[in-house]
């Protein structure tokens, strides 16, 4: 039997994927920097993310960004 294979996923895989919260994935969608949004489908009711959308997506906003790089309070930072 052949295994089906997703081509998409909703917020709740997406967050899985990428350790990043649902709620930063959804204001990825919103943002107002077109290199930097995150597409996003609608199927009926759904927003789904396709994988490539995905993994594109987080290969630019992952490379060399210092902007998202917030301090923790005691002088380290954290991603």
């Amino acid at each position: 039997m052949k295994e089906i294979q997703k081509i998409a996923v909703g917020f709740g895989e997406a967050e899985q994927a990428t350790g990043l919260s649902k709620s930063f994935l959804r204001n990825a969608v919103k943002d107002p920097n077109p290199d930097r949004r995150l597409k996003t489908v609608r199927v009926n009711r759904h927003r789904l993310i396709r994988f490539e959308d995905l993994k594109d997506w987080f290969d630019r906003v992952s490379v060399g960004d210092e902007s998202q790089v917030a301090s923790n309070g005691n002088g380290s930072q954290v991603a």
